[in-house]
């Protein structure tokens, strides 16, 4: 049986600024993964800028991120519901927030 995978659908891509670059500066969900493409953060706004939040030395720098996906959702009380959709899912999956969530709850 396979894994059965939830959450954002949508292959990761390396993170690296010229990748986060490419995104849109519109509003959505993200996911942010370690080199095993592991979950370890999840987060919502507009989409460029805070994926240029988490590299080191940025405002909110996330260690060990190696991949990211996204979703666009058009408004950001859509994008901040589906976040807590997101972390609500994966709490029930693993029993905790991915690994950079649990310091802000």
């Amino acid at each position: 049986m396979g894994v059965v995978e939830t959450g954002i659908f949508k292959p990761w891509t390396r993170f690296t600024k010229q990748n986060v670059q490419k995104v849109s500066e519109v509003y959505g969900v993200y996911e942010i993964a370690n080199a095993a493409k592991e979950t370890i953060y999840i987060g919502s706004g507009k989409l460029r800028s805070r994926l240029l939040a988490h590299f080191p030395r940025a405002p909110d720098p996330i260690v060990g991120a190696s991949y990211f996906r996204y979703e666009k959702t058009g408004s950001l009380e859509r994008a901040r519901q589906r976040e807590r959709a997101l972390l609500k899912e994966y709490k029930r999956k693993h029993g905790k927030l991915p690994k950079f969530n649990q310091k802000i709850v």
